[in-house]
């Protein structure tokens, strides 16, 4: 138990939506993106107010499978579900604080346990979402928000990017 308080401090950081946590500025600062827009993301992605603090935060042990979240309790739990999803061939679902899909980011880790590390987990986020801002058609953080989440591609994408961008813009703007 004092394991996971010290987890949740280290990547909750203080008890108030309005600072940014530790993990997540030193992230942000490392890979160049703006620390309050890349823990809105992650609020966005993998909050979870089923948490021992009393509020909604981004929760590691999380996966959205084909849109459906499950939430774990430990690293190991979400292991065994995820590694029971790509036995059976199912590698799309996303994993993590900052909820990088497997099908299309495996490639940023060394295996399946270390996409579980919260800080190899927000590394991987925030160096896709750098990747976004600097496409020529996603070269602003407004934009590549929405490019993190659908690459805007075709019109249904934009659309779906569109509503991503929005909550995160507004996640943001109270932060």
């Amino acid at each position: 138990m004092f394991g996971l308080m010290l987890l949740l401090a280290f990547v909750s950081g203080p008890v108030t939506a309005s600072v940014v946590p530790q993990m997540y500025r030193i992230v942000a600062q490392e890979q160049r993106v703006p620390p309050k827009l890349f823990f809105a993301i992650a609020l966005n992605e993998s909050q979870s107010s089923n948490n021992n603090v009393g509020r909604a935060l981004p929760w590691p042990w999380t996966i959205n499978h084909r849109g459906e979240p499950h939430y774990f309790e430990t690293r190991e739990a979400a292991y065994r579900f995820a590694r029971r999803l790509v036995k059976a061939g199912d590698t799309q679902f996303d994993i993590g604080l900052g909820q990088v899909n497997w099908k299309w980011h495996k490639q940023r880790f060394a295996g399946l346990w270390e996409a579980f590390d919260p800080y190899l987990n927000l590394t991987a986020a925030a160096k896709h979402l750098r990747e976004q801002y600097e496409r020529p058609e996603c070269a602003s953080w407004d934009l590549a928000t929405g490019c993190y989440h659908r690459p805007a591609q075709r019109p249904h994408d934009k659309k779906i990017a569109s509503k991503y961008r929005k909550r995160v813009l507004k996640l943001w703007s109270n932060i």
